[in-house]
Formats: C-alpha cells, sequence, structure tokens
C-alpha cells in the first residue's frame, strides 16, 4: 500500500469536501504506519496516556484524548505523517494549528451507536476552517460501525450537541446521505459543522479508528465551559494545557497546546 504524496489531494477534491462537507482519502498511510498505529492504540488501552483515561477496557466502546503529548507514536502522526497537509489543502489554508488527537475502538457486537452531531461546539474555537480526519485502522462496513454523514450539512451552518435545541432537526431520508466502506489507512475528512454519526457494530470484528483535529487561518480561540477538554485545566498533569489557561476569546490559537504546524 504506497504512501499517499499529498500532491494527490486534486482540485476535484477539495471541490467535494467544499460541497459535501466530507470526502474519503484513499491509502493515507503505508502498511509501517498502521501496524506502529495498532501498536500504540493497543498499549493505550491497557496503560491510558490520555487526559481521561481509558481504564474501562470492558466498555463496548473506549474513548481517549491528547496522547500526542506523552506517547512518541501518536505525536509522530501529528508531525511526521501526510495527515497536516492534506488538512491545509482541504481547508485552503495557509496556517494550521493542531487541535487534539484521539481513538474510538469500537469492540465486536458493540450495542453503541453515536447520535447525530457536528463537532464544531465541542471546541474552544470559532472560525470557519475547521476539520476532523478520521483515520481508520481496520476494514470498515455498515455491519461494524461506519460513519454516515448528513450531505451538505455544514453549510446550514447550525451547531448540534447534546445542549442544543434540536427542533429544527429530523432524521434524514436516505438520499442525503454519504458514507463509506474503508481499508485500513484511509481516511474520512470532515468540515466540523458537517452533522454525522456512527451504527452499531453488529459484526463479529473491531473497528479502531484515529481522530486528529485541525484549524485554518481564520480560526480564533472561544471560550465554552462545557467544551474540550472536558474537565477543569487545574486537574490535568500535562504541562501544555498550562498555555491555554493565558487564552482568551478571539485570540490565535498559537500557543503549546494547540501548535502551528510547519507546512514547508
Amino acid at each position: 500500500m504506497p504512501k499517499l504524496k499529498t500532491e494527490k489531494i486534486s482540485s476535484p477534491q477539495v471541490e467535494a469536501f467544499e460541497k459535501d462537507g466530507v470526502i474519503c482519502v484513499k491509502n493515507v498511510l503505508d502498511d509501517n504506519w498502521i501496524e506502529k498505529m495498532r501498536t500504540a492504540v493497543e498499549r493505550n488501552l491497557l496503560n491510558s496516556v490520555g487526559v481521561r483515561g481509558s481504564k474501562k477496557v470492558q466498555l463496548h466502546v473506549v474513548h481517549d484524548y491528547s496522547l500526542w503529548h506523552r506517547d512518541e507514536d501518536f505525536r509522530a502522526l501529528v508531525f511526521e505523517s501526510p495527515l497536516a497537509k492534506i488538512a491545509a489543502q482541504l481547508l485552503k489554508s495557509e496556517k494550521l494549528n493542531f487541535l487534539g488527537d484521539g481513538f474510538f475502538v469500537k469492540k465486536p457486537t458493540a450495542e453503541s451507536s453515536v447520535r447525530w452531531h457536528n463537532d464544531q461546539p465541542y471546541w474552544p474555537v470559532q472560525g470557519w476552517k475547521c476539520c476532523k480526519i478520521w483515520l481508520t485502522l481496520d476494514h470498515v462496513t455498515k455491519e461494524n460501525g461506519r460513519l454516515e454523514y448528513i450531505k451538505a450539512s455544514h453549510l446550514w451552518n447550525k451547531e448540534l450537541d447534546d445542549n442544543s435545541d434540536t427542533s429544527w432537526f429530523c432524521e434524514p431520508e436516505g438520499d442525503k446521505l454519504l458514507s463509506w466502506d474503508m481499508e485500513p489507512g484511509d481516511c474520512l475528512v470532515h468540515h466540523f459543522l458537517t452533522i454525522h454519526h456512527s451504527v452499531t457494530n453488529t459484526s463479529s470484528s473491531i473497528r479502531r479508528a484515529i481522530v486528529t483535529n485541525w484549524a485554518g487561518d481564520d480560526v480564533t480561540y472561544n471560550y465554552r465551559p462545557k467544551a474540550w477538554p472536558y474537565v477543569p485545566i487545574e486537574e490535568i498533569d500535562i504541562p501544555e494545557f498550562d498555555s491555554m489557561k493565558t487564552l482568551k476569546t478571539g485570540e490565535p490559537l498559537d500557543s503549546n497546546i494547540f501548535p502551528k504546524i510547519q507546512l514547508d
């Protein structure tokens, strides 16, 4: 499986991202990257290095985040893989800040689905040029919990989370949905306002995915009391989080917690 050359992000792909709010990019990582990140996920399932911890390994779906601060393989994924340049190209951004990472492990026959939502209200940012890259480490099908997106819902410019007034929202019909079967090393890239959910894993296979979140050159800090990192900063024993204490709404993100990525 060849590593993606970042110049292969084409004008039609950028146009599709802007029009639909999500695209699937194939063969982003090669086999070496895939095996490295599978090992990193398994390691952190047993000995979490994230903010919240992943100790409850008996859960059907295990999630952890902010692993790049203490795990060299997650850090390498951010700063050495093609992901950052893919995000910058799709956002048409000359500047890029990294917001954070995480993983989701959906176990076989996991009786769990994620309801319809978008990502913007969960992050302390404001601006248009924000995206998430959802990278799969396994084959993904409808049976083992793939993601489904409402086509062009980012253009509605509405936030949807646990605290939203949902009176305007209706379950979408099939012709409004976008989803893909995927192979290890493929990724989905979606705009922070694109509404999506994941379905239950009814199969006998595991579904492991890593997420990375990115902000472009129009994005600034926007304090949200119930947003990421979801716990008081004072309770987080990771030095980079100290820089978040001084950020003010409307200021650039550049900081230890939201590092600026070198794109050259």
